[in-house]
C-alpha cells in the first residue's frame, strides 16, 4: 500500500525508492565517514556519482567536475538558505549569500588577505612558532596539536582581526561549538544552540572593542572594516563576516599544520627528501591539501529543478560536494589515493573551494603551514611519529588528528 499526501507519494515511499536507485548511498554513514571516508566516496564516485545520503538526507556529490559546475554556478546552485548551518550559526556574511551581497562582504575584507598582505606577516608568526617550540624543544616529546598549532593558528587570526591577546583562550571554547555547529548534518538542536550561544557571546565580547578601534585605529580587519568608507558595512554585518574569518582562520590552518606534519611523517622516504631541501615544503603543503582536505565538503542548496549527470534534482535540495572525493578523482590524476609531494599542478586540488566562494584566507592558511614545517623541522632532529601513541586524522566534516604525539632527539651533553 503506498502513502500519498495532497496526491504525491508520501516521504516513506519516496525514500524508499531513492534507498534502491542508490543502494551504496543508503550504506553511508558518518561514523564510517570520520574515521576513514576515501574507500566510501570512491565507491560514490565510480558507481553513484550523484547519491542520496538517508542518514543526512542530502545528495553526496563525488565527481570533480561537478563540483566544479555546482561550485561556480551560484544562480543554480547557492549557498544562501534558511537552512544554512553556516547562517543560523555565523548570521548573513560571505559564505552564507550570494550575488550582490556576497560581494560587498567579501570585497571589504579581501585587501588584508591577498598574498602579499599576508607576507607582511611572516615575520611575526615566524616568531611566535619558534616562541612555541621553545616550551617544549628540551622535552624530547610533544602533542603538536594543543602545543602548537591551536596557539598559532589561534593567535594569528585574533592578530589578524585585532583581537587582544586574552581573547585566546575563549576563541578555543568558541572554535569547538562553532565546529560542532557546522558539522551537524543530523540538525541535533542542543548542539545548534550551543553554536548560536558562543556566536552571540563573541558578538558582545567583540562589540566592546569598536569605540577603541574606531578611535585608534590599528591596521586589523576590525578596525579596517569599522573606519571605511563608501560601501562601508554595519557593525553586524562586520561581527557576522569576523565570526566567519575566525573560524575559517583556525580551522583551516590548525587542520593543515597537524594533516602536514602527520602525512611528512608518515612517509619517510618524502620525509628525507624534505630534510635535504626545504624548498620543497610548499609542494608538502599542496599536495596535504589534496590528499587530506582539511574541509570534506561545501554546502549548496538547489534553486531550480536541474539534470546533473542524469540525476533530476529539484528546488530545495541539498548537495554536499565532496572535496575529498574530488581531490582523489581518478580522471586526470595519477595514483590518486598515494601522498606524493613530487605530483605535476599538485595545487589544482579544490580544497578551498572554487568560484565566487574560493577561501579568503587560503593565502594566510599557506604561509602558516609553509612556516610550521620549516620551524618544526629545523628546530627539532629527528622529529617523528611516536609510536608507542599512535594517531590519524578523523572527521567527516572537519579533518585532523585529535592528537598529534611526536618525539625528537635532544642533543647529548
Amino acid at each position: 500500500m503506498s502513502l500519498k499526501i495532497d496526491g504525491q507519494l508520501g516521504h516513506s515511499q519516496v525514500g524508499n525508492e531513492k534507498e534502491q536507485r542508490f543502494p551504496i548511498g543508503a550504506t553511508v554513514r558518518l561514523r564510517d565517514l570520520d574515521r576513514d571516508p576515501y574507500p566510501i566516496l570512491r565507491r560514490l564516485l565510480q558507481h553513484e556519482p550523484i547519491s542520496w545520503i538517508p542518514e543526512v538526507s542530502m545528495w553526496f556529490v563525488t565527481r570533480r567536475a561537478d563540483i566544479n559546475a555546482v561550485l561556480k554556478d551560484t544562480e543554480t546552485f547557492t549557498s544562501q538558505s534558511p537552512s544554512s548551518p553556516i547562517l543560523d550559526t555565523f548570521g548573513p556574511q560571505m559564505l552564507s549569500t550570494d550575488g550582490a551581497q556576497r560581494l560587498k562582504y567579501k570585497s571589504q575584507c579581501v585587501p588584508l588577505f591577498t598574498a602579499i598582505a599576508v607576507r607582511a606577516k611572516a615575520e611575526s608568526i615566524e616568531q611566535h612558532a619558534h616562541d612555541l617550540v621553545d616550551q617544549f624543544a628540551t622535552k624530547g616529546t610533544a602533542d603538536l596539536r594543543p602545543d602548537f598549532a591551536v596557539p598559532l593558528s589561534v593567535q594569528t587570526i585574533a592578530r589578524a582581526l585585532g583581537l587582544p591577546k586574552e581573547s585566546v583562550s575563549q576563541i578555543r571554547t568558541w572554535y569547538d561549538d562553532f565546529a560542532a555547529a557546522l558539522a551537524n548534518f543530523n540538525r541535533d538542536l542542543a548542539t545548534r544552540q550551543r553554536g548560536r550561544t558562543s556566536a552571540e557571546e563573541f558578538r558582545t565580547q567583540v562589540r566592546r572593542l569598536f569605540p577603541q578601534l574606531k578611535h585608534n585605529p590599528n591596521g586589523s580587519l576590525l578596525s579596517e572594516l569599522l573606519n571605511g568608507g563608501g560601501n562601508r558595512l554595519s557593525e553586524e554585518e562586520i561581527l557576522s563576516n569576523a565570526l566567519i574569518i575566525l573560524f575559517g582562520g583556525v580551522e583551516t590552518t590548525e587542520s593543515l599544520i597537524l594533516n602536514a606534519v602527520w602525512a611528512l611523517l608518515s612517509h619517510p622516504d618524502q620525509l628525507n627528501e624534505v630534510r635535504g631541501n626545504i624548498g620543497l615544503i610548499p609542494a608538502v603543503i599542496e599536495e596535504t591539501l589534496r590528499w587530506e582536505p582539511p574541509v570534506q565538503s561545501c554546502t549548496r542548496f538547489v534553486t531550480r529543478a536541474v539534470r546533473m549527470s542524469g540525476i533530476e534534482l529539484k528546488a530545495g535540495d541539498t548537495l554536499q560536494c565532496m572535496l575529498g572525493a574530488a581531490n582523489r578523482d581518478p580522471a586526470g590524476l595519477h595514483e590518486p589515493d598515494l601522498f606524493d609531494i613530487h605530483r605535476p599542478r599538485v595545487a589544482e586540488h579544490l580544497s578551498f573551494g572554487a568560484g565566487p566562494h574560493f577561501c579568503l584566507g587560503a593565502p594566510l592558511a599557506r604561509l602558516e603551514g609553509e612556516i610550521s614545517l620549516r620551524v618544526l623541522l629545523n628546530r627539532l632532529q629527528g622529529l617523528a611519529l611516536d609510536p608507542f601513541r599512535p594517531s590519524a586524522p578523523r572527521g567527516y566534516e572537519f579533518r585532523k588528528p585529535q592528537n598529534l604525539f611526536l618525539q625528537w632527539n635532544l642533543p647529548a651533553f
